[in-house]
């Protein structure tokens, strides 16, 4: 079974997500992998990543069951790289975890705007997270957060409050809930949004996974808001992870006396796009904006190539680069766009395509 022998070589000790990631491109799958001779793997990775592999503890095929089984116990889902519900925004970033523990609604909204902050806020943080995250919320984004006390509690809830849809990524294991206080919270979020991690079942959090969560954050989003945050704040290696990956950051200006924003405003002067009105964050990525509730994908008709381009139109995409993918020409694929176009669902704007369900 994939998922298992992916959770195996995620287990072999030296052996990281940026290498898992490169032997699936390399080879296919985890299980092309494991069926490989030491000088094909060698030629693909190194001796040394071979190495590791050929000569693999045997232990780890049970524990990686092991580990399936406690999944199923507690209604969790792991969802492997190669899974097509697997997070098409997160899978582009270059550490992106082998695999995920899904708890909740598949598959993940990937209209997405992560919004973090403080765990200390202050009214006026309050006031602003709760603005924009049901903002967002009431135009069908999925408002992705920590489930961290402050900013991150008020970001779930405020999305909740107006039936919108919502994304916790945990720093432990998907069965830990941190902190304690938010027990009901995470139990909404499982039944009307989803619950990520990915830490092995039974993980307690650290001073290091929380980091390493916060990339997960910003690799699920198209843009991270920092709507309060102190110089020293974590949600601010959040927005550090989301410039990496080349997505956009927003942050709202705070009152200089106000220590607690000090690092929102340290953002701005270093680039960041001030947030002060919703329309910020519709100017610089129009698509969020877009409703189409009305319209299903699945009650138009459609065909394989067309199929195949709304695959490609995860995020916005010219029309060169859909060509390419498809290996047909730009008169072939102009036609099929513009069919696309009239059913209402894919939109042009200067060469860039932009799915709209």
């Amino acid at each position: 079974m994939e998922i298992i022998s992916l959770i195996e070589l995620s287990l072999i000790k030296g052996i990281g997500n940026v290498t898992v990631k490169k032997l699936i491109e390399e080879f296919g799958s985890v299980e092309n992998v494991f069926e490989s001779t030491f000088d094909d793997i060698s030629r693909k990775v190194g001796e040394q990543t071979a190495n590791l592999i050929v000569n693999r503890d045997k232990k780890l095929r049970k524990l990686a069951e092991k580990e399936l089984i406690k999944a199923e116990k507690i209604d969790v889902k792991i969802i492997g790289i190669n899974d097509s519900r697997y997070p098409s925004l997160l899978k582009e970033i270059p550490d992106s975890p082998p695999y995920i523990y899904v708890k909740g609604i598949l598959p993940i909204k990937e209209k997405a705007v992560s919004i973090v902050g403080t765990r200390k806020l202050t009214s006026y943080g309050r006031f602003v997270t709760e603005k924009f995250s049901k903002e967002l919320a009431n135009d069908g984004v999925n408002i992705v957060s920590g489930l961290a006390s402050g900013v991150d509690t008020v970001a779930h809830k405020s999305a909740l409050s107006v039936d919108g849809t919502t994304t916790a990524v945990l720093g432990s294991g998907i069965d830990i809930v941190f902190p304690p206080e938010n027990k009901k919270l995470y139990e909404e979020i499982a039944e009307m949004g989803t619950i990520i991690s990915e830490f092995m079942i039974g993980t307690n959090p650290t001073k290091h996974t929380f980091p390493q969560r916060n990339r997960i954050i910003a690799g699920l989003s198209y843009a991270t808001v920092i709507t309060e945050a102190p110089e020293k704040s974590g949600a601010l290696i959040t927005a550090s992870y989301a410039n990496d990956y080349g997505r956009l950051v927003f942050s709202v200006p705070c009152n200089i006396n106000n220590p607690n924003g000090k690092g929102n405003n340290n953002l701005i002067k270093e680039g960041a796009f001030p947030l002060t009105d919703i329309e910020d964050i519709y100017q610089q990525i129009p698509f969020l904006k877009e409703k189409n509730a009305s319209k299903n994908k699945g009650d138009i008709h459609l065909s394989e190539i067309e199929k195949s381009i709304l695959n490609i139109l995860s995020q916005p995409t010219h029309i060169d680069i859909i060509s390419e993918k498809l290996g047909m020409s730009i008169s072939e694929i102009t036609v099929f766009l513009f069919e696309m176009e009239m059913k209402g669902i894919v939109k042009n704007d200067s060469g860039i395509y932009i799915r709209l369900v």
